[in-house]
């Protein structure tokens, strides 16, 4: 270790983030990665993303155990750029946690995480994955899941992000990879920003409903394979959506997440929300902002927080 990084890791407090508890919370490790995802929300313009702001291991154990220990954070998602870049400390600050999380493009291989949540990040079949994930990594991916040892205690799911551009594969995704080792399947809907024309999203909420209703039946058909709720996806639907999000957010109980992006000078910064600060509350496709609503104002449970049960509990209504 230099003196420069003994100094600042004796030295330097976490950001003050004031004195709420948040028992969910998610952490950007690093700004940098080795795809570059069509859709990803991270290196959007208006967020903190410079692969040059950087902290180091120490600095960041030190400050998200401080994080924890004021907040109250019980559940911490590690995600990055791709977190497993920096794969020590990961592992390192996940037993901080007593529900850690990680989601990664398993390019790196799929981490071990005893009594955790691994997500894995795959967008269709390989001939929709590949124009949005890069060439190659569908395969890659493959290898990955199928080398883990599903004894060692870490519950893997993927996870498929819906867009205008790969929706028509989700019927041939799920029926591809229902028979990989994994523990589920995860689906949510493209978060697009304000004034998007990455023709990513739907050209109105009305146009997404047809594909909430495909989510639907895939459900129907895999009702434990799929890891949704059919409540929350039909919160989604655009006659009711807005009552979940509103126009700014006014509306999303998700904001009571800690999103702590990696921003300038290697410090933690908060973004509006937990994808970042440029975002079209009112077309919100966030299965997690429904699934949040779903549980605490649909069926009361008002200390429900996302992240802080079981995969399995997921799939349940």
């Amino acid at each position: 270790m230099t003196a420069k990084s003994i100094m600042d890791s004796v030295l330097r407090d976490p950001t003050d983030f004031g004195d709420g508890d948040y028992p969910t919370a998610l952490v950007n490790v690093t700004n940098v990665c080795n795809l570059q995802c069509s859709h990803c929300f991270v290196f959007r313009s208006d967020n903190p993303n410079d692969a040059h702001d950087k902290m180091n291991d120490e600095t960041m154990l030190r400050h998200l155990e401080a994080l924890r220990d004021k907040h109250n954070i019980k559940s911490m998602l590690f995600m990055g750029g791709e977190p497993m870049i920096r794969k020590d400390l990961v592992m390192k600050a996940a037993e901080l946690f007593e529900m850690p999380a990680i989601v990664t493009n398993a390019t790196y291989g799929i981490p071990k995480l005893p009594g955790g949540l691994v997500t894995v990040s795959l967008d269709g079949p390989e001939e929709l994955n590949d124009p949005i994930r890069g060439t190659g990594v569908f395969k890659k991916v493959k290898a990955a899941v199928q080398a883990r040892d599903r004894s060692d205690g870490t519950t893997v799911i993927l996870q498929m992000v819906l867009t205008a551009q790969n929706d028509q594969g989700l019927e041939d995704f799920v029926e591809e990879v229902k028979d990989w080792p994994i523990d589920g399947i995860a689906l949510t809907f493209y978060v697009p920003c304000i004034d998007d024309d990455t023709g990513l999203a739907w050209e109105n909420l009305a146009d997404r409903d047809q594909v909430i209703d495909r989510a639907i039946a895939i459900k129907q058909k895999y009702p434990t394979l799929i890891k949704a709720n059919i409540g929350a996806l039909e919160l989604m639907y655009s006659d009711r959506s807005l009552n979940y999000t509103g126009e700014k957010g006014e509306h999303c109980l998700m904001l009571a997440t800690l999103p702590l992006y990696m921003g300038d000078g290697g410090n933690f910064e908060r973004t509006f929300c937990c994808y970042g600060n440029d975002v079209d509350c009112s077309r919100c496709g966030a299965y997690s902002v429904f699934n949040t609503s779903f549980h605490r104002l649909v069926k009361g449970e008002d200390d429900y927080h996302h992240r802080t049960r079981h995969v399995p509990e997921y799939g349940k209504e």
